[in-house]
């Protein structure tokens, strides 16, 4: 009990720094962006490169951290790198491939089924075919 919710307070205090990153790009403070999604990287014990070429199981069994709690933590890194795509132009549309195919292997082995996952699929799917 106390490892779930170890995971679920993490889970939270990483969204909320996700949430910073959205809203800074919305209101145009981008100098944070950078210097958050390194906040959370750090804190998965992931980078961009790791996240681009290592296969799904193996990034969940990375993140599992011996509490189970691979499948949120690698949602929480990819909702990073859609968010990191907005600062890498040239880079946008593989860093979108990429985190399509994440989240379509989460939305497939995950034990919940997630509305807010099928918004962002669609999301995607839209930037990926402008």
């Amino acid at each position: 009990m106390l490892k779930r919710d170890f995971i679920m307070v993490q889970i939270e205090e990483l969204a909320k720094v996700v949430l910073q990153i959205i809203t800074n790009r919305n209101t145009n403070a981008a100098r944070r962006i950078p210097e958050l999604i390194q906040t959370v990287y750090t804190s998965l014990k992931l980078d961009r490169l790791t996240l681009m070429t290592v296969p799904p199981e193996e990034l969940i069994r990375r993140l599992n951290s011996d509490d189970g709690g691979g499948i949120p933590r690698l949602e929480i890194a990819v909702k990073t790198l859609i968010e990191e795509s907005y600062l890498h132009p040239g880079e946008e549309q593989d860093m979108l491939q990429r985190a399509k195919l994440l989240l379509e292997y989460i939305q497939t082995h995950d034990n919940t089924f997630s509305l807010e996952r099928v918004s962002l699929l669609d999301e995607l799917e839209q930037r990926l075919n402008k």
